[in-house]
C-alpha cells in the first residue's frame, strides 16, 4: 500500500508482477513478449482486471474473448501471434518489417521517412540543429537558455534574502524507482534513510551535524530529512532525492506513512512551461532554507 493508493483510492486490487502476467514489450524494432509463468493466488495482471471491467461495463466494444487474444491482435503487424512468440524468447523484427533484422543506420536505407527517401524524419530530412518546424510555427529554431524558475537570486532578491539556499531534487538512488521499492529490506539496507545532502559548510553555519534532522522551508511549506554532510555538495545547494516515504510507520489517515512530513515536491510549482510547451516543475531550482529539527 503506497501514500498515493491509500489517499485516494476507495478499492485497492492486488495487482500481479512481471513473472505473473502476458504482455508485449516493444522499444523500436525489437519485439518481445512478457509470459506469465506463476500464479500467485488473489492477484490479477492489470490488462486482467481492465479486461474484465470492459468487458462488463461495455461488452458490445470488446471483441476479444481473453487477454491473449487481445495481445494476439495487437501483434499482427509482426506476423506472429502471442503463442508462437512464447518460444522467441528475444525475436528481432521478422524480415520486410521497416526495422529490418538490425534496427541500426535506418536513415541510409530510407526506412525512417514516409516518402521512402534516405534521410531523417525531418522537413529537410537532415539532423536539424536550425528546427525548421519552429521556424515555420514561430518559434526560435535554434536552442537557447531561458530561465523558468519563479525564484532566483537575482529574480527574487527579496525571497533570496530569506530563503538563501537552492534545493535540487533530480538525486537518483540506485535502488528505488521513484516512489517504489521503499517497502523491501534489502533495497532499504542499501538506502535507508530520506535524506538531504548538505555542504560541510552549509552544515557548520546551521549547527548541522551529520544524521540530524533539518527542517526545510520555502514560501510553498516545509518538509523534513536526515542531514548528510558531504563535500560533493555547492554551499549554496542542497540535494533532496524526491518520493520518500515510510512504510514502517503508518501516520495517520491523512498522512499516511508520513509522506507530507518528507514529501518536497510540497515547494515545487506547477506551469513554468516554456511558451512552446517544453518544460516543466522547477524541479531543480526553489529557494529554501535549512534549519536543525527534531524527527
Amino acid at each position: 500500500m503506497t501514500p498515493t493508493a491509500h489517499l485516494i483510492a476507495d478499492i485497492v486490487l492486488p495487482a500481479a508482477s512481471l513473472p505473473e502476467k502476458d504482455s508485449l514489450y516493444c522499444i523500436g524494432g525489437p519485439l518481445n513478449i512478457i509470459h506469465k509463468i506463476i500464479d500467485v493466488p488473489e492477484c490479477k495482471p492489470d490488462w486482467e482486471i481492465n479486461f474484465t471491467l470492459a468487458k462488463r461495463l461495455n461488452p458490445e466494444a470488446v471483441k476479444w474473448n481473453s487477454v491473449r487474444e487481445m495481445l494476439t491482435d495487437r501483434m499482427k503487424p509482426s506476423g506472429y501471434t502471442f503463442e508462437e512468440m512464447i518460444d522467441k524468447v528475444w525475436d528481432l523484427a521478422p524480415p520486410g518489417h521497416p526495422c529490418g533484422s538490425r534496427p541500426y543506420r535506418r536513415y541510409e536505407k530510407g526506412q525512417l521517412r514516409p516518402d521512402k527517401q534516405p534521410g531523417f524524419r525531418t522537413p529537410t530530412g537532415k539532423v536539424e540543429l536550425w528546427a525548421t518546424r519552429f521556424e515555420e510555427w514561430g518559434y526560435d529554431p535554434l536552442p537557447y537558455f531561458r530561465e523558468l524558475e519563479p525564484q532566483s537570486e537575482e529574480k527574487t532578491p527579496e525571497i533570496f534574502a530569506e530563503y538563501p539556499l537552492m534545493m535540487m531534487t533530480g538525486r537518483r538512488s540506485p535502488v528505488f524507482f521513484h516512489s517504489e521499492h521503499r517497502q523491501i529490506p534489502w533495497l532499504r539496507e542499501c538506502d535507508p534513510d530520506p535524506i538531504v545532502e548538505l555542504s560541510p559548510q552549509t552544515a557548520e553555519e546551521k549547527g548541522i551535524k551529520d544524521g540530524d534532522w533539518v527542517l526545510i522551508e520555502g514560501t510553498m511549506g516545509s518538509f523534513k530529512r536526515i542531514a548528510k554532510i558531504t563535500p560533493i555538495i555547492h554551499p549554496k545547494t542542497i540535494m533532496v532525492p524526491h518520493a520518500w516515504w515510510l512504510p514502517e510507520e503508518k501516520g495517520s489517515n491523512d498522512n499516511p506513512y508520513r509522506v507530507w512530513d518528507l514529501n518536497c515536491n510540497q515547494l515545487i510549482p506547477m506551469g513554468y512551461n516554456d511558451s512552446s510547451g517544453f518544460g516543466g516543475g522547477p524541479l531543480s531550482y526553489m529557494l529554501v532554507r535549512v534549519s536543525k529539527t527534531e524527527n
